[in-house]
Parts: structure tokens; C-alpha cells; sequence
């Protein structure tokens, strides 16, 4: 009787779990500008089909640095496992797309879109973009329409509202004026949740590329607070953002001259502490998707000097983006 008595217990939590609300989420930089060679069309070739073999398939998926038609085309090639993809933010400031459309948004020939699109497997039933009024003037960043989409997704009668972002990225050493930038983007993305009133009751995602080095824990400290936001992620061996560990983010690391041996995570997704908390403790985790074959680029072949000697690469390689994606897997 008694193990009878454990079998059914079991049963029972086993049925309590799945019959829990669940949402995946990543937040995926894939690195598509429209500037430079930086193999574009290559990449963007490969990551639909990696992205449709994801073991543990994210439900949503917050995409950034979507800045070209490569990129289009790829997410376009997407519509059959996410057939709910918002329009790209700031890449018309008509509004066109959205249900409405807030911020600085610059209609400049100069100015490129933002970037941020969100894929979803379930129907959206609102979207809104915001280009943030904070930006650092002089930066590369100032002349794009950055900023966040949001949506309200629906999945098995429940509501969920999710944010996708990208801010101000750093480009020196000196964090202290960028930092500054991000915390008001932070704070446009705050005043946001709470102009929706959206009820207490129903999760609150955001996700995206923060441009926070998990590393300087006083600013992802600022960034927790500014966003009233909850994280629970242990650093990895290799971050979300690896020099050390991705060749095609080396070549990044060696064109704007920081340490190849860079290993850090810029990545996140948090939820917000004013709404519907998960019930399962979820963690953020890396993961390393790349093609399955590689190919060539000529960037990357010749000699490198190394932290561990004289290296000699072939050119060949088979990364998506200068960033791996993080997933948190929510339950409710």
C-alpha cells in the first residue's frame, strides 16, 4: 500500500506540472547590420533552420540588431513555427503595424531602424513599439531608431506581456556615460508598464541585449532596480557574449580592439516583480545554437595572436551571431 500510496503522489505532482501555465522565452542578438561585411547573408542563410531544430523550442523569442533585409528575409522564413512576428521597431515611423507608436522616432535618411522584432508561436493580440528619447548623441547607437516592442500574447486563455529591447551599447573601456543612457531607457521601459495598467494579476517578461556586463555587478544592481525586475542566473563558462569561445565574436573583439579573450553576458530576461510571479524559481541559461556545417569567410583566415600563442585559422566557421541567445523558461 505504501508504495501505491508514493505512486500516486507522484501522479499527482507529475499532473500538477503539467498542467502549469508555461511560457519559454529568449532573447536572441543575431548581429545582421547593415553596414560592413560582417558575412550576413551567410548567417542569416543558416539560422532559420536552427532555430526550427531548438530542443526545448522558446515559446517567444525577442529578437535585436534585425537591421537589414538579410534579417527580414530570415525571420520571414520563421512564419510557419512563429506565425505571429511584430513589425521591426522604428523602421516606419508612421506607426504603421503597431497599435500604437510612442518616442523619438526619426523619419532621417540617416537613421536606421531599431532592430526589435518579436516572434511569437501564439497570437498577439496588442503590440506597441517605443523609440527611446534616451540616447547618447555621437554614438553609433544615436543613429538608429532604438527602443522596445511589446506585446500581449495569449496562450491557452491566459494573458502574458512581454517587452523586447536593446540599449545603448558601449564602445570604450568607460562604461559611466553609456550606463547612465541605459538606466533612462530602463526608466522609458518602466513608465511604460505602468502607463498599460496592466493587471497585477498577469506576467510581465522583458528581455533582450542590455549591453549590462554581468561581470559589473553594480550596474546590473542599477539595472535590476531601475526596472523593477527579477533575475536568477549563475555565471556560465562561457557567457552569452564569448570572445574567448566564439570565433565569430573574436573577429568583433579584434575590428573594434577589445581582449579576444573577452567572456561575458550582455543578455537577459528578467520578469517583473509588480506582476505574476513564476512559480517554478526559473534560470536564465545560455545557449549556443550553430549551424550544423561551416563555411568559409575570409575575415577570419590567417594567423591570430593568441593569449596561448601564434594560431592559425582556416576561415572556416559555423557561428550564428557575435551572441548566444538566454532562454528562461517560465511556469505559473
Amino acid at each position: 500500500m505504501k508504495i501505491k500510496h508514493v505512486l500516486l503522489c507522484a501522479l499527482a505532482l507529475l499532473s500538477t506540472h503539467s498542467m502549469a501555465d508555461s511560457l519559454k522565452v529568449m532573447a536572441y542578438n543575431i548581429m545582421q547590420l547593415n553596414v560592413q561585411d560582417w558575412d550576413q547573408a551567410n548567417r542569416a542563410e543558416r539560422l532559420p533552420a536552427v532555430l526550427k531544430s531548438l530542443s526545448d523550442s522558446p515559446d517567444v523569442i525577442l529578437i535585436s540588431e534585425a537591421f537589414n533585409s538579410e534579417a527580414e528575409q530570415a525571420l520571414a522564413q520563421l512564419s510557419a513555427q512563429y506565425p505571429y512576428q511584430t513589425p521591426n521597431v522604428g523602421q516606419d515611423c508612421s506607426g504603421s503595424g503597431w497599435d500604437a507608436l510612442t518616442g523619438n522616432c526619426s523619419n532621417s535618411p540617416f537613421v536606421i531602424r531599431g532592430g526589435v522584432v518579436i516572434l511569437s508561436k501564439y497570437p498577439i493580440i496588442s503590440q506597441k513599439a517605443h523609440v527611446f528619447n534616451n540616447s547618447l548623441s555621437g554614438s553609433w547607437d544615436y543613429m538608429a531608431n532604438k527602443g522596445f516592442a511589446y506585446v500581449e500574447i495569449e496562450k491557452d486563455a491566459k494573458r502574458y506581456h512581454l517587452i523586447g529591447t536593446h540599449l545603448q551599447a558601449t564602445h570604450d573601456d568607460d562604461t559611466q556615460q553609456e550606463h547612465h543612457v541605459r538606466l533612462g531607457q530602463l526608466s522609458e521601459i518602466q513608465a511604460f508598464i505602468d502607463a498599460e495598467n496592466i493587471p497585477a494579476s498577469e506576467p510581465v517578461i522583458i528581455g533582450g541585449d542590455m549591453n549590462v556586463e554581468w561581470s559589473k555587478q553594480h550596474e546590473v544592481a542599477d539595472m535590476l532596480a531601475t526596472l523593477r525586475a527579477e533575475l536568477n542566473f549563475q555565471t556560465p563558462l562561457i557567457g552569452s557574449f564569448p570572445a574567448k569561445y566564439n570565433w565569430f565574436t573574436k573577429a568583433n573583439a579584434y575590428y573594434f580592439d577589445y581582449s579576444l579573450d573577452y567572456n561575458d553576458t550582455l543578455d537577459y530576461v528578467f520578469w517583473h516583480r509588480d506582476h505574476k510571479q513564476p512559480s517554478n524559481a526559473p534560470s536564465m541559461s545560455v545557449r549556443y545554437p550553430k549551424a550544423p556545417n561551416s563555411w568559409y569567410w575570409s575575415y577570419l583566415k590567417g594567423y591570430w595572436n593568441l593569449s596561448d600563442g601564434r594560431y592559425y585559422h582556416d576561415g572556416y566557421y559555423n557561428e550564428l551571431s557575435d551572441h548566444y541567445p538566454v532562454q528562461v523558461n517560465f511556469e505559473y
